[in-house]
């Protein structure tokens, strides 16, 4: 298996693309990235400008003020500032919840609420980016943002109605993608992607 870090990165991408959503969540933006990958792949033809007349919207959740920069304003058309257990419940519900490397930050049970808690607002799937085996740690600036509270690994997820991917990143550490599709077409995806022979038979359809 190789372990090129951007496995997972197309991976996601591939199946947002097959979604084609019309509405994405970024939840624990960071710098922008997964804002930044949509706009640029989703919505054909449309400029790296979030204005009003576009038909693919991009909100985003940051806690971290010192992530927000430039790139915010060419690809969200809302960024919600603080907490995500505090601003999800307060809004809508998009086609696409994407979550890359926040439940980590959160200790385990908070992490499961706030997994439940996305699930209710997607109207296609949930996608979250896991780093599997990731050790806890503190802060590694100024707040508690961005220290680890909690491990996860592949096998937290099993029994869940999820599609599970991993992806080798570096010694004790893979690229986890976990995906609970939340409407019949998200479900035939994950399903297609799960049965190599369903994947083959559905190119001949």
């Amino acid at each position: 298996m190789s372990n090129s870090p951007y496995q997972d990165t197309v991976f996601v991408l591939d199946i947002l693309n097959s979604l084609e959503p019309g509405s994405v969540l970024d939840v624990g933006a960071g710098f922008g990235r997964w804002g930044f990958l949509c706009r640029c792949h989703l919505g054909p033809g449309e400029s790296l400008t979030s204005d009003g007349d576009q038909q693919l919207r991009i909100d985003a959740i940051e806690v971290h003020p010192p992530n927000i920069n430039p790139v915010y304003r060419a690809v969200y058309n809302d960024v919600h500032k603080g907490n995500v257990v505090d601003i999800l419940p307060n809004l809508g519900e998009y086609d696409v919840v994407i979550c890359s490397h926040v439940i980590e930050h959160f200790e385990k049970e908070a992490g499961w609420m706030l997994v439940e808690q996305m699930r209710e607002h997607a109207k296609m799937a949930v996608i979250l980016g896991v780093p599997f085996g990731a050790p806890l740690r503190g802060p590694v600036s100024e707040g508690d943002h961005e220290a680890h509270k909690s491990i996860w690994r592949k096998d937290d997820f099993a029994g869940e109605p999820a599609l599970i991917k991993s992806f080798r990143f570096m010694k004790g550490i893979d690229a986890g993608v976990v995906v609970y599709p939340q409407s019949d077409e998200a479900r035939w995806l994950t399903k297609t992607l799960q049965n190599p022979i369903r994947r083959i038979v559905s190119r001949w359809k």
